[in-house]
This record gives C-alpha cells, sequence and structure tokens, in this order.
C-alpha cells in the first residue's frame, strides 16, 4: 500500500460535478459502461451512464494504452517508383480514466516495466503520458477473485493518479500523484481530509494459496507431467491471455495492396502453436504442454526473475472466460501443495 501525498474529502455528487466540468473541458472520460450485459470502459458524458454494481469490466485496463490493433507505419509506391515511409502518431488525446479497480491498476506496473524495459515504446509511452487513472476500491467480489493471493488485495491503491475510497457520505480521495494533484483542482467542494472519515468495508478476497511457494516448485519441475495434466484442460483458444491486463505479447504484420498499405500491431498469445513457430518449421514450443508451462513460468518465474514483480494480478477473468473450465487458483494450489510436500513444510 502506498502512502498518499494528500488525501480529501468530497460529498456526494463529487463525481458527477468533476465529470460535467472535464466534458465542458474537452478531456475524454472513460469509465465502466454496461452495454449488451456487459461492462467495459467507455467514453461518457455524465457519472449517471456509470455501471452501478459490478466486479469488473470485461476487457482490462490495458487497452486503453495498448489496443488491440493499431496503425504503427503506412507505406506507399506511387506511380510505381521508390517505397516510401511515413511515420504515424499515436492516437493520445486527453484522458481521464474513472472507476478502474486495484488489480488493473495493479497491472500497469507490469505494462509500464515492459513498454519501457530495453526500448521505450513511444505509441505506449504517449498514452501513458496522457492518461490520468482514478481507482475505485472494490466493495464486491466474485468467488473468481484472488487479488488477496498475489497482488495487495481490493484496497490496493498502487497505480492510481487518484484512489477512491467511498464514504457514507461521500468518498477520501488519496491523491498518489503530480496528475491527481492537477485532477484534484478540478474537483468542487474538495477539504483536506481531518482524519475521521470512514471509508466503506472493501471486498473480502482471503488468501487462497501461499504464493512464495510457487516459484520455489517451479525453479525445480520444468520437466513434470503436471504439465500434461494442465494441458489437458486446454482449448489453446488465447482468451485468458486477450483478457489478462498484464500480457503484452503482439505480433507486427504488414497489409498493403498494390498502391501501399501499413504496419499494425495485434494483440498475439503465446498460447498459440503459431506463436513460436520459425520460418524453418522448427517450433520451440510445440504442443500445448510446453505452452500451458510457459504461461505459468512467464508470470511466476521469469517475469520474477527479471523484473522482481510477478505478472499476475489476480482479477480472475482467465477463470471467468475459459470455455474449458480451467481455474488458475486450483492450479496455484495444486502447486503450493507440491512445493509444501517436497520442502516436508505444512
Amino acid at each position: 500500500m502506498k502512502e498518499p501525498e494528500q488525501k480529501l474529502v468530497v460529498p456526494n455528487g463529487w463525481l458527477e460535478a468533476l465529470v460535467r466540468k472535464l466534458r465542458v473541458q474537452g478531456t475524454r472520460v472513460l469509465a465502466p459502461v454496461e452495454r449488451d450485459g456487459a461492462v467495459d470502459f467507455r467514453e461518457i458524458n455524465s457519472a449517471d451512464e456509470m455501471a452501478a454494481n459490478y466486479v469488473n469490466t470485461r476487457v482490462p485496463l490495458k487497452e486503453i494504452l495498448f489496443p488491440r490493433t493499431e496503425t504503427i507505419l503506412e507505406f506507399d509506391q506511387p506511380s510505381g517508383g521508390d517505397v516510401v515511409f511515413s511515420g504515424v502518431e499515436a492516437n493520445a488525446a486527453p484522458t481521464i480514466v474513472i472507476g478502474a479497480r486495484p488489480c488493473d491498476l495493479s497491472a500497469i506496473g507490469v505494462l509500464d516495466t515492459v513498454f519501457n524495459w530495453d526500448y521505450h515504446d513511444t505509441f505506449y509511452g504517449q498514452r501513458r503520458a496522457n492518461t490520468t487513472f482514478v481507482g475505485v476500491a472494490c466493495r464486491e467480489a466474485d468467488g473468481n477473485c484472488f487479488c488477496g493471493s498475489v497482488a495487495g488485495g481490493a484496497g490496493e491503491n498502487e497505480g492510481s493518479d487518484v484512489f477512491v475510497r467511498p464514504t457514507a457520505d461521500g468518498a477520501l480521495l488519496e491523491i498518489m500523484t503530480e496528475r491527481g494533484k492537477k485532477l484534484a483542482q478540478s474537483i468542487d467542494d474538495a477539504a483536506p481530509a481531518a482524519g475521521k472519515e470512514e471509508p466503506l468495508p472493501v471486498a473480502a478476497t482471503e488468501e487462497r494459496f501461499d504464493v512464495e511457494k510457487i516459484k520455489g516448485w517451479l525453479d525445480d519441475h520444468f520437466d513434470d507431467d503436471f504439465w500434461l495434466d494442465v494441458s489437458l484442460k486446454c482449448l489453446g483458444c488465447g482468451a485468458c491471455s486477450y483478457l489478462c491486463p498484464t500480457c503484452h505479447c503482439f505480433d507486427i504484420v504488414d497489409e498493403s495492396d498494390w498502391r501501399g498499405g501499413e504496419r499494425r500491431r495485434n494483440w498475439d498469445c503465446c498460447s498459440f502453436a503459431l506463436f513460436t513457430l520459425h520460418t524453418s518449421g522448427h517450433n520451440p514450443r510445440p504442443d500445448q504442454q510446453s505452452r500451458c508451462r510457459n504461461r505459468l513460468m512467464h508470470k511466476f518465474k521469469y517475469f520474477v526473475e527479471r523484473f522482481g514483480r510477478r505478472a499476475c494480478v489476480g482479477c480472475g477473468r482467465c477463470i471467468r472466460v475459459c470455455g474449458a473450465g480451467q481455474n488458475i487458483v486450483n492450479v496455484l494450489i495444486d502447486i503450493t501443495r507440491a512445493e509444501a510436500a517436497t520442502s516436508g513444510s505444512a
């Protein structure tokens, strides 16, 4: 839990007034909106459009910074001459995102690490610099949520510029960053917190497995029959990766006709057989067993070793969307038990 730079209290109605003011200023405001039975981040003009009762959005927050598909280069060949290349600017309009859940906000830290690791991704970076995140503590959870086991729980404020803790007659706002301070200047009737404000309880997300034991078992069990058992309940459809807030794999393709075209970046998935297929025909992960293993290893071993943090935030989307009923929590519980048995600990 990060210590906020400032705490403010606001009365009921503060959010509607803020959204109205931001829209008058021409700022793009995104928030969870329910449409056709699904809740996703959409542009709003009024706080009344926001979904009231939901556990999480269908598609994670990452889509705002890292779109499903985007053009990164255009090329043309006028009149049969030389090919002319032209750069493309990222669609990075100033944006306020309201209502993000703690798990999704925690995942932004994972994406920040990846897209600024050995190369600064300008498309991601421009959107990141122009986006302010207003997180909200979770007051609802379902049986698929497991943030309490991996990412700090329903009241975690990491990744927010402003973090909202609802109270009985308004909200307690935690101002976390300079962007948050700037946004707070637009909030009417905000007053410094007096220390007596009592936030409403957050959703209970119990610890369902010992995450510290996961990596120890993975370190020693690359070749294990366990991976075959896991893969037998995997269709390789990629839905889990597409809806995972930390998954960041992409492919780059050229789409063209005889006059020119564009180079596009599209979401991709390590569960696909073609993901690691070489031009030679060799595939270092030729079966679903090795691909399922890679997904778990990446989130709980490889990413930890390289960046010092896990690439899973416990949002539960992979469980909700899996058509074969695969449940990563059950898999991680099995690993925890196996490690405990191996080490002789309870």
